[in-house]
């Protein structure tokens, strides 16, 4: 799988298309799942004006649509966010697009109030597990990797522990620690994608990563152009399950984990 530190335009559809099709054609053979990062067409804007609706974001121009075409034509599955209209409720909604346009979503539990996210959106209220090439896929959004309890591996219930991110410059010396603490709490592989670039306010830097069951980074970095000629970080990762299995098997510390019930 890669996962693409997408320079995203603020609150511009038509050309963060552009630049995320420029970049899915240099995937590496084999790529399998490409990971984009949160609120992929849009930025993280607070501007509801831009969420769509279920039936916006499937027409032609929609964001929901777009990832469908990209999966089929480039037979990979994707997942990245969308900010989406239910009704009178907004939610920022992960979408795990599988390469036959079928797909799977998931709305943001922790919304960050600081940016007034908690304000504007709803916040979600089920854990969502994408079950693809073998793997049980847990889907997480930004804020969301702060929150232990909530990606928390009880039964083993998942393989990989994926998070999606808009993390700024100054607060990207807190994934490490975060990204390593969830890999061996939850003795799970698990991916950070982050975006590059500008947004309104603030400044974006390559940070995306990823780490093995171990806490360990495990993944190949590499550069590409995007159409705009922005320099764009890609990780390409490679997840084995039976090194995992064999790893659980061997060091089975999960037959202890707290149970628990969140409420």
């Amino acid at each position: 799988m890669a996962a693409i530190s997408q320079h995203i335009v603020w609150e511009n559809k038509s050309e963060n298309f552009k630049i995320v099709e420029s970049l899915l054609s240099q995937l590496e053979e084999g790529t399998d799942l490409v990971v984009l990062p949160e609120c992929f067409s849009t930025g993280f804007t607070m501007n509801t004006a831009l969420c769509e609706s279920e039936a916006e974001s499937l027409s032609k121009g929609g964001s929901l649509n777009f990832l469908k075409e990209m999966g089929s034509k480039y037979n990979v599955a994707l997942l990245a966010s969308i900010p989406v209209r239910v009704g009178e409720l907004f939610y920022n909604r992960a979408f795990f697009v599988l390469p036959d346009g079928s797909f799977y979503s998931y709305d943001k539990k922790h919304l960050f109030s600081i940016a007034e996210e908690s304000e504007k959106f709803t916040p979600g209220t089920q854990e969502v597990i994408v079950e693809y090439k073998g793997f049980k896929i847990n889907l997480n959004i930004c804020y969301d990797i702060r929150f232990p309890v909530w990606s928390r591996n009880v039964s083993l219930k998942y393989d990989i522990l994926i998070n999606i991110a808009n993390f700024p410059k100054s607060r990207i010396g807190v994934i490490e620690p975060l990204v390593k603490a969830r890999a061996i709490e939850n003795m799970s592989y698990v991916l950070f994608c982050n975006r590059d670039g500008n947004d309104s306010a603030l400044e974006y830097i390559p940070s995306s990563v990823f780490a093995d069951f171990k806490g360990n980074y495990n993944f190949a970095e590499r550069f590409c152009y995007d159409c705009a000629g922005n320099k764009t970080q890609i990780i390409d990762c490679e997840c084995r399950k039976e090194k995992l299995v064999e790893f659980r098997e061997k060091f089975p510390v999960w037959k202890d984990f707290d149970k628990f019930k969140i409420l």
